[in-house]
């Protein structure tokens, strides 16, 4: 019996060693299987060492200095602030401030000091030493890169003191000057960041310093028409995102840039050789990649299965990136309900209501100001380039303001100004808080349809500046042996948002060609935000500097008018059928003018390798009195030159009298990328003007020369009127006409009613 149990316990042993055995051995072989799919499938981490770069900052290119690049302190405004922002895919690894000032030589030592903040933290504090007054001292102060985020302040804080008693803050030896030659010293290192499409527009875009974007776009071969409207569109976009910092688009044709970011153009039978792997799509997607041969850089990979999908694609990006997630997108659907209606850039006020200060303001507290002597309101204002101002042309204003009493000794003022130059001067009375000003205020005008000539207006352009100033009088006086220490209180002002300015009741009509209305605001192809009557007409789409005008072009627009041309038309095959294309159309064209379009009376400038022609008159000298009377050609000349040469033109369409055709040309590839660099908004301070810009390096001068043209709609009336407006000896030759007329008509109704009068009598002396 015993021996029986031996056995069976032996047995129940047995088993539950083979089955825990089994099931261990079961288990190390399902580890090592999973150990071996981890190590198979998951992508390395990179580990690569990212070099940090040195970058100088000087003073005057930050934000909030003064016009000469550098701050003024002074009793009166003792605190200055500047602003620097960081790109959110870098690191600050150090930081210093390399500080120029000078010192009032009035001042007392020591008690004198000049405060660093960074951020609203002291940094450091810099006592006045004697040997500083009156001589220009240099420090350099370390700043904490912890203490750095994405936007920053660096303040400074002026205490001056210039006897022991009886100061007065409004002293004129109160100062301290820190000089634009002073900088900002940041150690950047680049982050390698997730590939998320949640983070876009970083990296490719920037939208936070004042550096400007440039983002190379790839192609795998040389584009068609639906693939160079896909470029456009993205590159439009761009110039939203960047608005004034400018954006260049350098173009690569089956290659990569070797550092930095790009954008990359991709169909299932088009695709370049580094992507030649990349899995077809049968939707149209959005990827964002590494690049292989950088440490930081990121491709984005615009892809679909044919080039019209890419359009598609480049759409959804412009407009709906904000359902973008994770690395990959794919647009299952993309519908446009509807297109812009004329003037309706997002960039531009409505002309057709009043537009209140509250919506032209872009961040909080811009509508207030305070301090001693409080900084100067400032709002932006855009307009449609081809309004029509004449003289007598008048606005609505209605302006609410609050602000701190003034004192009743002195005289306190509003002073509202248009482009620094003072409009009007409002008194702030001491017995009010508060003031409400209904004005309908005069315009310059632009244009005078008789003698059709352009009078440059200083009041309002394209692009406005409203500047509200509030002076304070500020008095400090004591009686002799007698001194009472007054601590100034700060003022404040505000303008209410409800305030308005109304431009509702002006027409749309301008005198072209004009290129000062291209450069600023892409008119006349931006009468359409999404530029729907636009046509880019290019001529050498093989030609990467023609491609790179185009999009530096399209991004410089849509940095003026805050939308993207999603419905732009591309032409490059030049043919029979493309007059019927471009009858209707605005013409943009990049690299030379088709023959189709080339009449005797534009053919002012010729630009090719064995020849440059240009045709000039007498409007050469002076762009901002160019007249309409002096546009005949006086001057023809050939010549042959180095290459190196661009230009802008413009003239009226020879397939439609109501349209304009502006042409960007150049001799060469080198001259075509000399445009390109002056293209780019704030990149250099060319400007284009008249019919006719020519651009040698960094400079540029401009002609007006050939057939004139008005480009809108005025009514017949409104001409007639304001054709009086200006011309007051008309109106009187008019009146003395009018009166001639009226006494004719008067003289034969009475002699009407005489006869009849007369008639009446000899019938009744008949009877």
């Amino acid at each position: 019996m015993l021996s029986k149990s031996y056995k069976l316990v032996t047995a129940l042993l047995l088993a539950t060693y083979v089955t825990t055995g089994a099931y261990a051995a079961d288990k190390v072989k399902k580890e090592e299987s999973k150990e071996a799919i981890t190590v198979e499938n998951v992508t390395p981490v990179r580990i690569e060492s990212i070099p940090s770069t040195v970058t100088n900052y000087p003073l005057s290119s930050l934000d909030w200095v003064d016009p000469s690049g550098g701050l003024g302190l002074s009793g009166v405004t003792p605190k200055r602030s500047v602003h620097f922002s960081i790109k959110k895919d870098e690191l600050i690894t150090d930081s210093a401030l390399l500080l120029y000032y000078t010192p009032s030589p009035s001042l007392i030592p020591v008690r004198s000091q000049l405060n660093v903040y960074l951020n609203g933290l002291l940094v450091k504090t810099l006592p006045i030493e004697k040997v500083d007054l009156g001589n220009k001292v240099e420090k350099e102060i370390p700043l904490d890169p912890r203490a750095i985020g994405d936007d920053n302040i660096i303040e400074f804080e002026f205490i001056g003191h210039y006897t022991d008693i009886c100061e007065n803050p409004v002293d004129s030896t109160l100062w301290l000057n820190i000089g634009a030659a002073s900088n900002l010293r940041l150690n950047k290192q680049k982050l390698h960041i997730a590939n998320d499409l949640a983070n876009f527009p970083v990296p490719f875009f920037n939208i936070t310093t004042s550096d400007k974007t440039v983002l190379p776009i790839v192609f795998a071969t040389v584009p068609d028409e639906s693939t160079i409207k896909a470029a456009s569109i993205v590159s439009s976009y761009g110039g939203v995102l960047t608005k004034w910092r400018g954006i260049d688009y350098p173009v690569f044709i089956n290659s990569l840039p070797d550092d930095g970011n790009a954008i990359v153009f991709i169909t299932n039978d088009n695709r370049p050789y580094f992507l030649q792997e990349y899995p077809k799509t049968d939707v149209p997607a959005i990827e964002m990649a590494d690049i292989p041969s950088t440490l930081t850089g990121k491709m984005l990979i615009v892809s679909a299965p044919d080039s019209e999908g890419l359009v598609t694609a480049a759409k959804a990006l412009a407009m709906g990136n904000v359902l973008f997630n994770g690395p990959l997108s794919k647009i299952l659907e993309y519908k446009e309900i509807e297109k812009r209606k004329p003037y309706d850039a997002p960039n531009w006020i409505d002309t057709s209501k009043k537009v209140t200060f509250g919506s032209l303001a872009t961040y909080d507290e811009q509508l207030s100001s305070q301090g001693f002597k409080p900084i100067p309101i400032n709002l932006e204002l855009n307009l449609p380039p081809d309004l029509y101002f004449v003289n007598g042309s008048r606005i609505d204003m209605n302006l609410l303001y609050k602000y701190s009493k003034p004192s009743p000794l002195g005289m306190s003022q509003l002073r509202f100004l248009v482009n620094d130059h003072l409009l009007r001067s409002y008194p702030l009375k001491p017995e009010n808080e508060s003031d409400v000003i209904t004005e309908n205020m005069p315009l310059l005008g632009t244009l005078n349809l008789f003698t059709k000539s352009k009078v440059e207006t200083s009041f309002l352009k394209p692009m406005n500046k409203l500047t509200f100033d509030f002076n304070y009088s500020m008095l400090y006086t004591s009686k002799v042996n007698e001194c009472t220490t007054q601590l100034p209180i700060p003022n404040r002002v505000e303008i209410d948002p409800a305030s308005n300015i109304d431009f509702s009741g002006l027409y749309h009509f301008t005198l072209m060609p004009n290129l000062e209305l291209f450069w600023k605001s892409g008119y006349p192809f931006s009468i359409y935000a999404d530029l729907q009557e636009t046509a880019a007409v290019i001529t050498t789409p093989a030609d990467t500097s023609d491609l790179c005008a185009l999009f530096n072009t399209l991004g410089r627009i849509g940095a003026q008018l805050g939308f993207s041309s999603t419905n732009i038309e591309i032409v490059t095959d030049i043919s029979e059928k493309t007059e019927d294309r471009l009858a209707l159309k605005d013409i943009l064209v990049i690299g030379q003018v088709p023959d189709f379009l080339k009449t005797d009376d534009n053919a002012t400038l010729v630009l090719n390798k064995t020849r440059q022609a240009i045709s000039t008159s007498f409007n050469n000298q002076m762009p901002n009195s160019f007249s309409s009377e002096k546009r005949d050609v006086t001057q023809k000349m050939t010549a042959q030159s180095s290459e190196g040469l661009g230009a802008i033109i413009s003239f009226r369409s020879p397939l439609n009298k109501d349209k304009t055709v502006v042409a960007i040309l150049s001799d060469s590839p080198s001259g075509m990328e000399i445009v390109n660099e002056n293209l780019i908004l704030n990149a250099s301070s060319s400007e284009a003007r008249g019919s006719i810009t020519l651009f040698k390096e960094d400079r540029s001068r401009s002609f007006d020369v050939g057939e004139s043209y008005y480009v809108g709609d005025l009514p017949w009336y409104q001409r007639v009127y304001y054709v009086m407006l200006d011309n007051p000896w008309m109106l009187m030759i008019l009146s003395l006409f009018s009166s001639v007329v009226f006494c004719i008509i008067c003289y034969k109704v009475l002699k009407r009613i005489q006869k009849a009068r007369l008639l009446k009598k000899s019938q009744r002396k008949a009877q």
